[in-house]
């Protein structure tokens, strides 16, 4: 799947050699409708994850957040993005809030950029 406007689908036995061009935008749409399903129903490989490393307090999840925050995205939007709950998107924006001690969203967005946590992403 390439920008949501082409995809290729192995059209043969070794994966390899053949592949089939798909850009009809139905098609399209329903290839991505599925694979979204699919990563929502998944298990995570590692169901007792590690504590991620922290940059000042916030955490690369945080970070990524952040960055959608800053784009203009909803809690609905970000979640969605980021293939979570949206209460779980909620929660690490409050976090997020807490740590840069905002009261406002627009304190928060003006906060992120302020505190550069948006250049120290790996």
């Amino acid at each position: 799947m390439f920008d949501r406007t082409y995809a290729f689908v192995p059209a043969s036995k070794s994966r390899d050699d053949v592949a089939l061009e798909l850009r009809q935008p139905a098609i399209i749409n329903y290839l991505v409708a599925t694979f979204e399903l699919l990563w929502h129903l998944a298990t995570p490989m590692f169901p007792n994850p590690e504590p991620l490393p922290t940059t000042n307090g916030i955490t690369p999840r945080q970070q990524a957040i952040a960055a959608l925050l800053t784009e203009g995205l909803t809690d609905a939007d970000i979640a969605a993005r980021l293939g979570m709950n949206v209460r779980t998107a909620r929660v690490h924006i409050a976090k997020l809030s807490a740590v840069l001690k905002s009261t406002s969203r627009a304190q928060l967005g003006y906060l992120i950029g302020k505190s550069g946590i948006l250049t120290d992403r790996p």
